[in-house]
């Protein structure tokens, strides 16, 4: 029973990540369209709030690190699904520049927080 609320808890933790992410992208796409600045904010600033944010909302905070990760991996493999044809664009390249930053942020920040709480 244990082993299965586990794996239920981590695939809602992870499945919340590119959703959420998918619906602040289109949330972004509508209201505000893509320029520079809110192509810089959105891949740099939301993408990885969110990452780290959902799983806690959805699922606790054991393995924030893993789910985030996993759903930022899972979410950046749709987009380059979605948008292979424009892999030359400068866009492309900035999505695909934030996916290696924000794995490494991600990372970096669950493992500080996890430090963290093993030390109280």
């Amino acid at each position: 029973m244990v082993l299965t609320r586990t794996i239920a808890d981590r695939l809602r933790g992870t499945a919340i990540v590119p959703a959420g992410l998918s619906a602040a992208l289109i949330f972004f796409s509508m209201v505000f369209g893509w320029n520079l600045g809110s192509l810089l904010a959105f891949w740099f600033f939301v993408a990885p709030f969110l990452a780290l944010y959902l799983p806690v909302t959805v699922s606790g905070s054991e393995n924030r690190g893993f789910k985030s990760s996993v759903g930022l991996v899972i979410f950046y493999s749709f987009m380059v699904f979605m948008i292979y044809d424009h892999y030359q664009s400068d866009y492309f390249r900035v999505m695909m520049f934030s996916f290696v930053v924000n794995f490494l942020v991600v990372l970096l920040i669950s493992s500080w927080l996890r430090a963290r709480v093993q030390t109280r």
